[in-house]
């Protein structure tokens, strides 16, 4: 039957409560008049009262009704939704008996009907009772299967934040609040809001007791760090953990408070993004063309992504995969038609190992600014196929680089890779040359005259980015996806991590930086241990991790040994001469160079390189080229012939 009536529409509803408010005023009068006869009452013949008959007490009960659901309705006691009553509620309901009960004494005397006045006070006080007691029903059944519907949750943390979000979550209707976790085990008998503060200690029975369901954190605790930090205390309940919009957005209806956020990757680095600088975000790109090469790789559709936000003039494209240029440039698209961009979008299709089309490509378009990201770059890939590095990475690096002097550009920016630093491997060898390439016309233009050139070559090297194509992460993500294993080379590797939309900011702003020649570091915070990510990832997806302490878990870690080219660790800089720049998350390096004769005569060498050219000839060039390349595999290093 309960559920029956919580499944009628909200009209079916108000006219069930109607009914029932004209059953308590009926049963109202007739208690009433029992108490006043002190005996038991019907409406029946032979039953005295005064001068009162049957057919008037009949009249009087119809009279109340009449007199009293009017202004009921009037007063709109049956707009209201019957869970949100308030005091505010039983106080109309008040007035509404009082007026209502007035205009029956008069409609009662107007006919002077033989009623005394004792019982329309009775039933007066009687029939509140009963609307207010049908009303606090209604209200009780409704929110006890609102309860059972709801999600229970706690929230993190005692701040005024968490105060304000257990307030606003009283009247929602997907989540039910618990209590409080104490994030320093104080006060923790005490109770905020009328909901109980629990010990952080005591978390894993009151999750089993309570049947928790969610973990809100709130804005006062949005940082990085100290999400970090929440998931560290949190360990064995990392997949109840939900982040709450902030404030703001759910106070000016942006948000709504069930829209709550896993907690993913990003939060484990416990690294907080730097706002960037609105200057140099916007120097090298407002009312300026922009050539962004490898537009469909991971950087390079970041990049566009930002740029075009950033008021550039023009925005073009270069992409050799026609799908990846397709979907870059469909996205793009809607972003301008979206957000009213005034910008002019060019796609093309094509290589830069292709030579004759960009200098085709540069005498059609007039270009400011050029964001190098095409690359070859993922390392057991690029040591099995080391002609396709060194035909995009270093042949097509100077191949676009040369032309953007010989076109006088502003600004060149090469997307450049911590395994360029004493590289064990052919991506970083290739990376470090392609660097070395243009160092050395950066001095080529500081030897000219200032009329005659003024292009700034700079490169911009970090480390890992999350997310990106060829990251262990998506990879790791897949693995435990499937059920596993998730594959770890070695448990002592270490890398550097950052998230996409931070390594592109800090890209986009070190070009703004450059004043020519630059090789610039971007601050990438403690390093990850890999094995550490695997095992964080496990139980952020709310797996247990199998092992000899724990045969009944759901993902394996398996170890298989560093990849050919493989580093445990990764370096930044190459020497220790490095300086601080205006932006705290970017220095600039100063390391060894190569003249242009010497760039020249090996991009010769590499030229002549072909299919029937052997891994070994291709090293021992990239030796002689490259200071510190030391090419390993599998832990040993590789013979080179001199």
């Amino acid at each position: 039957m309960k559920h029956y009536l919580l499944s009628l529409s909200r009209t079916n509803k108000r006219l069930i409560l109607l009914l029932s408010d004209v059953l308590s005023i009926t049963f109202a009068f007739w208690l009433s008049l029992m108490i006043r006869q002190d005996k038991y009452f019907v409406f029946s013949e032979g039953y005295e009262l005064t001068n009162a008959s049957t057919e008037s007490l009949y009249i009087t009960a119809i009279l109340a009704i009449i007199a009293i659901v009017p202004v009921l309705l009037i007063m709109r006691l049956y707009r209201s939704i019957t869970r949100y009553i308030n005091i505010e509620t039983y106080v109309k309901i008040t007035k509404a008996s009082i007026i209502g009960s007035i205009i029956w004494y008069i409609a009662v005397s107007t006919l002077k009907l033989p009623i005394p006045r004792s019982v329309i006070i009775i039933t007066f006080i009687l029939s509140t009772l009963f609307l207010f007691i049908t009303r606090y029903s209604a209200r009780t059944l409704l929110t006890q299967q609102r309860i059972y519907n709801m999600q229970k949750v706690l929230i993190y943390g005692t701040s005024s934040s968490s105060i304000q979000i257990a307030e606003m979550l009283k009247n929602d209707v997907k989540l039910l609040p618990v209590g409080f976790i104490s994030d320093d085990n104080a006060n923790t008998k005490t109770t905020i809001s009328e909901l109980k503060v629990y010990p952080l200690n005591k978390i894993n029975n009151i999750i089993l007791k309570n049947n928790i369901k969610e973990i809100l954190i709130t804005n006062s605790y949005q940082t990085k760090n100290q999400i970090k930090n929440i998931i560290k205390d949190l360990k064995l309940h990392q997949k109840l953990i939900r982040k709450l919009p902030n404030i703001e957005e759910l106070a000016n209806g942006k948000m709504k408070i069930s829209q709550t956020e896993k907690i993913n990757i990003d939060d484990l680095l416990g690294r907080d993004a730097v706002e960037p600088d609105p200057y140099l975000l916007k120097a090298c790109i407002e009312n300026k063309s922009v050539l962004i090469t490898g537009c469909g790789g991971s950087i390079g559709s970041e990049l566009a992504r930002q740029i075009i936000q950033l008021s550039p003039k023009k925005l073009i494209l270069l992409e050799q995969s026609e799908y990846f240029l397709y979907e870059i440039d469909r996205e793009l698209n809607d972003m301008k038609k979206k957000n009213k961009y005034d910008v002019t979008l060019k796609s093309y299709l094509g290589s830069v190992t292709d030579s004759d089309f960009i200098e085709s490509l540069f005498n059609k378009e007039v270009i400011d600014t050029v964001y190098h990201a095409a690359a070859n770059k993922h390392v057991p890939l690029v040591e099995h196929n080391p002609l396709a590095a060194i035909k995009t990475n270093i042949l097509g690096t100077f191949i676009v680089a040369n032309q953007s002097y010989k076109s006088n550009i502003d600004n060149f920016v090469l997307i450049s890779s911590d395994k360029a630093v004493r590289p064990t491997n052919i991506m970083g060898a290739t990376k470090r040359f392609a660097e070395l390439s243009l160092q050395s016309l950066q001095d080529i233009v500081n030897d000219m005259p200032a009329s005659k050139s003024s292009t700034k070559f700079c490169m911009v090297r970090f480390g890992n980015v999350l997310d990106t194509s060829g990251s262990v992460v998506p990879l790791f993500k897949k693995q435990i996806k499937s059920g596993g294993p998730v594959t770890v080379t070695d448990k002592r590797v270490i890398r550097y991590f950052m998230t996409i939309s931070e390594a592109t900011e800090l890209v986009i702003q070190a070009g703004s930086l450059s004043k020519g020649g630059d090789v610039f570091l971007l601050e990438m915070g403690e390093p990850i241990g890999i094995l550490d990510l695997a095992k964080e990832m496990i139980e952020l997806s709310g797996k247990e991790i199998k092992d000899e302490n724990n045969l009944s878990g759901d993902i394996e870690i398996k170890f298989t040994g560093l990849r050919d080219g493989e580093k445990l660790y990764e370096e930044l800089l190459i020497g220790d001469n490095v300086s601080k720049t205006i932006h705290d998350h970017i220095m600039s390096a100063n390391e060894e160079k190569l003249t242009h004769e010497k760039i020249l005569y090996f991009i010769d060498k590499f030229n002549k390189l072909n299919a029937k050219s052997s891994l070994q000839d291709i090293q021992e060039i990239l030796y002689d080229a490259v200071s510190g390349y030391k090419p390993f595999k599998t832990n040993n290093v590789v013979s080179i012939k001199k």
